[in-house]
């Protein structure tokens, strides 16, 4: 069941509750809940005041190893008699950071070009085509949003990756006010899905959500 978490913003009372009673009377069934909310599903599944507490095994699905990856997209392009060097996958494996969706996509892409050898140069250019293809949708999520939030995606964006949203260099570098002013704007990009929150043992970082969108934000400001 894709995107678990969808079953907290059903209008029904007690969904989950109702769920579980179900699944629990099932007979030679399997489930698997997949949800990319890793705060909400935690909560779900972890939290012992909900129905589906500790009915689970979790299990975190991190990125593909490089070497992997690498041997993995060179066959797939040979396999369809595409010679592809291996500075265009180190290209791409660095752009997309090989979170896959964005991976397979950009592949996708640079196949649809019908070329029969594919350099770094041509990676680069389907990455720009990417970014092009998307620009009307990116444009448009300024539309919801308020020029400190947009410019809270850009500052975030351009550092790719920020631990300390609340740091003086931070918040001077990007004129973002207030510590308390950067913690507001970010829960409610949080909440709008368009920046992750990514946990570590050490402490969470934050991200564009959509890598495209990020590399996008880059590219324009």
């Amino acid at each position: 069941m894709d995107e678990f978490q969808q079953i907290t913003e059903y209008p029904e009372k007690n969904i989950e509750a109702l769920l579980r009673t179900y699944i629990q009377q099932m007979k030679n069934v399997s489930f698997i809940f997949c949800g990319s909310k890793r705060a909400l599903m935690i909560e779900m599944f972890g939290n012992a005041k909900r129905p589906f507490y500790s009915s689970t095994h979790k299990i975190y699905l991190d990125k593909i190893a490089s070497e992997p990856y690498r041997v993995f997209i060179k066959r797939l392009f040979n396999e369809r008699a595409v010679e592809i060097d291996e500075e265009a996958i180190t290209y791409i494996l660095d752009w997309t950071e090989r979170y896959t969706f964005y991976t397979q996509s950009l592949c996708h892409a640079m196949f649809d070009q019908g070329q029969k050898h594919i350099s770094v140069e041509s990676a680069k250019q389907a990455c720009l085509s990417v970014l092009d293809q998307n620009e009307p949708v990116f444009l448009q999520y300024r539309e919801f949003l308020t020029p400190a939030q947009w410019n809270f995606l850009i500052a975030v964006a351009n550092e790719r990756s920020v631990e300390q949203i609340t740091s003086q260099r931070f918040i001077s570098a990007y004129k973002i006010g207030t510590p308390a002013n950067a913690r507001r704007i970010l829960n409610a990009l949080i909440d709008k899905e368009l920046i992750l929150a990514v946990p570590d043992k050490r402490q969470t970082a934050y991200k564009v959500y959509d890598l495209f969108f990020s590399r996008w934000l880059e590219r324009e400001y």
